[in-house]
């Protein structure tokens, strides 16, 4: 008897702990952030390949929230931090695990130039110039 209530133990848990990694998870799927990305087709773009940015520069608007679309198009970790002049982060995006897209929401920046960066590669680089 005590058996059959370990076996039936250890098929709850099994199940349990399937059914919370199909809800839970923390992130999103390449689906979701792809069509997330595609919605704002105006949006500036910036892709990440071969351990590196393939735009090295970028034009925003300046003194208004923006929608900015990431493409990461290998299966390595990648993401669009943006510094001021200071070096100061300013923003920092989701980091995506494997080839995907997604469109972050960017706050308002001041007029000037800024850096962005991936922040798990931080070779990776460009110059972003809000106007």
């Amino acid at each position: 008897m005590q058996r059959t209530r370990t076996i039936a133990g250890s098929f709850g848990a099994l199940i349990l702990a399937t059914v919370l990694a199909a809800c839970g998870g923390g992130g999103t799927s390449p689906s979701a952030t792809a069509a997330a990305a595609s919605n704002d087709a105006n949006a500036p773009r910036i892709e990440a390949k071969d351990l590196k940015f393939l735009q090295t520069s970028v034009n925003v608007p300046a003194g208004k929230p923006f929608a900015l679309a990431f493409d990461n198009q290998e299966n390595l970790p990648h993401n669009v931090a943006i510094k001021d002049p200071s070096g100061k982060e300013v923003f920092t995006g989701e980091i995506l695990t494997a080839v995907g897209s997604t469109t972050y929401q960017v706050p308002a920046l001041a007029a000037g130039g800024y850096t962005f960066i991936c922040s798990v590669h931080p070779q990776m680089t460009g110059t972003m110039t809000a106007q």
